[in-house]
């Protein structure tokens, strides 16, 4: 009905609310939902409210529905209203609405304004689910896979989760794609076909996960050997969207002339975009660039600055590299024992570390070096998920 609402124009306005006058359910809610879109003007959430209450008093179903997404959401009240809401989303589930199950489903299964229930979850989700709503469905499958309210079952994950991926409902398309890609168990045979069938389902539906997921898997050779074009043809579309690992994916085609001409400028200019969207492999890959001049002259600053990026982020090889470079710099003390604690920490993975950690131990006294020992210890309590 909110589509029907929306498709009103100002003239419709009297003739809907002399409807509305009389009593009439449906042209209650359809003004309702219209005075909260503001689509004829008068944006009134309370007098939108008051229309739904009046409609789902006379048990109009999708005055029931809409007055339970208004008292979850807090539209027209002074707080949110859970308890309230899911009255009337039982209302209207009770009386066929498949949203308004999959809605009271979500809050038994979120313990919003009653108490967590997953049993109760299913119910409802089943409800929804076996009445075709793809939300429902995917719902239910996560319920199956996490063993919620209902035992393991991955025969009963792959059935709703193509039960939704058959109404092109994303999220369930890239789970089966996940699912046959990397199963995460041996109950479901690895199945790198239907993987990259369903990908390119969600691809084709303009998901730029999915069009970056098929650029990596052909230009990884997952299919038995690389296909550059069919890679770069997906990273393309993902990029286009401002998909960073998009742009990562074609920066380093770009860069290492895979299903497109060499071209470092354009390599620098997506590996940039990405790097500033915090891509982390981005960062890592312009930083090379600009200590390197590849595509422009050496920018050591700018290295510096990207190459710290990765590195605050955990990536050893940039923790490396941005040791490395600062060590280079021996007319500064704070670059040295910065260097000495990017060091450190990728020592345990870099065995390069140790050489130049060794080097910079002859110009560092020790006091110098403890300090950047503490500042390495600092760096591993503020990054414990990052070090992992």
């Amino acid at each position: 009905m909110m589509a029907k609402a929306k498709k009103l124009n100002v003239g419709d306005l009297e003739s809907l609310e002399q409807k509305s006058e009389t009593g009439d359910p449906e042209a209650e809610t359809t003004l309702a939902l219209a005075y909260h879109s503001g689509v004829l003007l008068k944006q009134n959430d309370a007098e939108a409210l008051r229309l739904l209450r009046k409609a789902a008093d006379r048990g109009w179903m999708a005055a029931e529905e809409s007055l339970g997404i208004f008292l979850e959401g807090g539209i027209g009240v002074e707080r949110p209203e859970p308890a309230e809401a899911i009255k009337w989303y039982e209302k209207a589930a009770l009386q066929g609405s498949m949203d308004a199950a999959t809605n009271m489903a979500l809050m038994y299964a979120n313990g919003i304004g009653v108490g967590k229930d997953a049993i109760q979850a299913v119910k409802w989700f089943h409800r929804a689910a076996d009445g075709g709503d793809a939300t429902g469905q995917y719902n239910l499958a996560l319920m199956y896979l996490r063993g919620e309210g209902v035992p393991h079952d991955y025969k009963e994950v792959i059935r709703w989760l193509t039960a939704a991926a058959d109404q092109n409902l994303v999220a369930a398309i890239l789970s089966l794609a996940d699912l046959f890609l990397q199963p995460p168990t041996s109950e479901v045979p690895a199945d790198l076909g239907k993987a990259i069938k369903y990908y390119e389902k969600a691809a084709d539906l303009g998901n730029a996960g999915a069009q970056t997921t098929l650029g990596t898997i052909f230009a990884r050779g997952l299919t038995g050997k690389p296909d550059y074009d069919l890679a770069v043809k997906w990273y393309q579309k993902a990029a286009e969207q401002g998909d960073p690992d998009g742009q990562l994916g074609m920066g380093v085609s770009y860069a290492t002339g895979h299903g497109v001409p060499e071209d470092f400028e354009e390599a620098r200019r997506l590996l940039m975009a990405a790097a500033d969207r915090g891509q982390t492999e981005a960062q890592y890959d312009f930083a090379i660039m600009c200590e390197e001049g590849k595509g422009a002259p050496a920018d050591l600053e700018a290295a510096a600055r990207y190459y710290q990026l990765a590195a605050d982020r955990g990536m050893v090889k940039a923790q490396y590299r941005y040791g490395l470079l600062l060590s280079k710099d021996r007319e500064s003390r704070s670059s040295r024992i910065a260097a000495y604690k990017w060091l450190t920490l990728a020592e345990g993975s870099i065995k390069e570390s140790s050489a130049v950690m060794s080097d910079l131990r002859k110009s560092l006294n020790e006091q110098e070096l403890a300090e950047a020992e503490r500042e390495a210890d600092n760096w591993r309590s503020a990054h414990k998920a990052a070090a992992r």
